[in-house]
């Protein structure tokens, strides 16, 4: 019996060292800390005491006290530990030093029981500080990254809106100004015609089929602008081929349509006007701004892609200068360019 006692001596002695050095491994690794169930502060290891500046306790000290020195704080962690004592948490817990200095944990709750008659909670906890705060500056730069595009859609929808309203009002007064004005002549000149005066009635009705075919020339220019035929009819080469021939001849620059592919496919009609829109402002900005003689449409395809390039012998811009749209300043024309193109999934160069 004295040497079952003996060795039952050595064996807690030995027990009782490697718990020794289990609990001083875990106090010079972890951020560990026991609690009883009420969140009071039994033990505290040597990390946590260190990143929370508490080298002794004083009475009774609720864990919450420890981690955060604001209240808000500290019934979020004592909510926590009450509701999570019989059954365990794992989640992520914002704390403050005594230097007001934030401090976030990944932190984990574990009740056991040392003795049959007392309960306790371990909490092992991962300083994650770091990684928490490249997180909050990543969710930051994207809600500002967000409001910026909302922002800069604002601008790119009021000046469309805006640009509508002037294109409705360019083509009301073209109507009423140019073909408005020669029907109301049209209709005056009809009345004014005398049967029995054969002479001037011979000299009116030439005029008056020289003002009907104008009419119809400003019809035909007006609904051209609005949708031409070609591209509801045909599809997009016809289309694009009829906008070059007409530009050409009003502006008497040399504008040329190359098919370099023979395309000849019709494609969603939502993509084809997008399309021509395109090409069309395009060739527009050559016009107006580049001071181009010569202007060159070319398109060409292959089994997955529609190319269609402009090129002119114009003075051209530096597209950093229209690239970003911080205001509603200029540049507006190639924002929209890029803006339908993106719409038909495609993709703009210059």
């Amino acid at each position: 019996m004295a040497i079952d006692a003996d060795e039952l001596s050595i064996a807690k002695e030995k027990s009782i060292k490697e718990l020794r050095a289990l609990s001083q491994a875990m106090d010079e690794t972890l951020l560990f800390a026991r609690t009883n169930q009420n969140g009071e502060l039994v033990h505290m290891g040597k990390r946590f005491s260190r990143l929370f500046k508490y080298s002794k306790f004083s009475g009774s000290l609720n864990f919450s006290q420890v981690l955060s020195i604001h209240e808000k704080e500290q019934l979020i962690i004592d909510d926590i530990v009450s509701k999570y004592k019989k059954t365990g948490w794992q989640g992520e817990v914002k704390g403050t030093t005594k230097d007001d200095v934030d401090v976030w944990l990944e932190m984990s709750i574990i009740p056991f029981n040392p003795t049959d008659d007392k309960s306790e909670l371990l909490i092992i906890a991962s300083d994650i500080t770091v990684r928490k705060a490249a997180q909050i500056e990543i969710e930051r730069l994207t809600e500002k990254s967000f409001e910026e595009k909302m922002s800069q859609q604002k601008i790119i929808s009021s000046k469309i809106i805006e640009n509508q309203e002037k294109e409705q009002n360019r083509i009301a007064k073209d109507v009423h100004d140019g073909i408005g004005q020669m029907l109301t002549g049209l209709k005056y000149n009809l009345e004014s015609i005398d049967a029995k005066d054969v002479e001037k009635a011979t000299v009116k009705i030439e005029y008056l089929k020289e003002l009907t075919s104008n009419i119809i020339k400003g019809v035909r220019t007006a609904t051209f602008n609005l949708t031409p035929p070609e591209l509801s009819d045909h599809g997009i080469v016809p289309a694009i081929t009829k906008l070059t021939q007409e530009l050409s001849k009003l502006t008497n620059k040399d504008i040329v349509f190359f098919n370099k592919t023979d395309f000849n496919e019709r494609l969603e009609s939502l993509v084809e006007i997008n399309i021509y829109r395109i090409t069309q402002e395009a060739i527009n900005n050559a016009i107006k701004y580049a001071d181009s003689t010569h202007i060159l449409v070319s398109l060409s395809h292959s089994e997955k892609m529609l190319s269609i390039v402009i090129d002119d012998n114009g003075k051209g811009f530096d597209p950093t200068k229209v690239k970003n749209i911080k205001n509603g300043d200029g540049g507006m024309g190639m924002t929209f360019m890029r803006e339908r193109i993106k719409y038909i999934d495609g993709k703009t160069f210059s």
